[in-house]
């Protein structure tokens, strides 16, 4: 679903932000490298522990940024439903759940009436 605000899916700022972080550690490591080649003496084992470091720090702040945008799907997974007429609260509106379903789905709805409904709205005709 795109945010309304920006025209963005989810899923590619959440893998914008995944990806950004990835590409700034990298980009961390490699200054690393540069700057050790270009200030004499160069040291092999200070740009390589330097790079150990910032990527002991780039893994876990991912994995914990990963870890979190789990989370906040969970939590927008979650729908607010009227006990009474099934409407949906979205973004500060009323909507009904066959335009949930048919607005974050592939799915196509149709009616129809269950055999309690039948019975109770026709008296057990078919």
């Amino acid at each position: 679903m795109k945010n309304a605000k920006t025209g963005l899916s989810k899923n590619y700022v959440q893998k914008g932000v995944l990806g950004f972080e990835i590409i700034g550690f990298f980009l961390a490591a490699l200054t690393c490298w540069v700057t050790e080649y270009f200030d004499p003496p160069f040291s092999y084992m200070q740009a390589i522990i330097e790079t150990a470091v910032i990527g002991v720090l780039g893994w876990i702040t991912v994995y914990l940024t990963w870890r979190l945008i789990q989370r906040i799907k969970y939590l927008e997974g979650f729908l607010v439903i009227c006990s009474s007429c099934k409407s949906v609260k979205i973004d500060d509106r009323w909507v009904s759940i066959e335009y949930v379903i048919a607005k974050n789905s592939e799915v196509q709805l149709s009616h129809g009436l269950c055999p309690q409904c039948t019975e109770k709205l026709y008296g057990g005709i078919p």
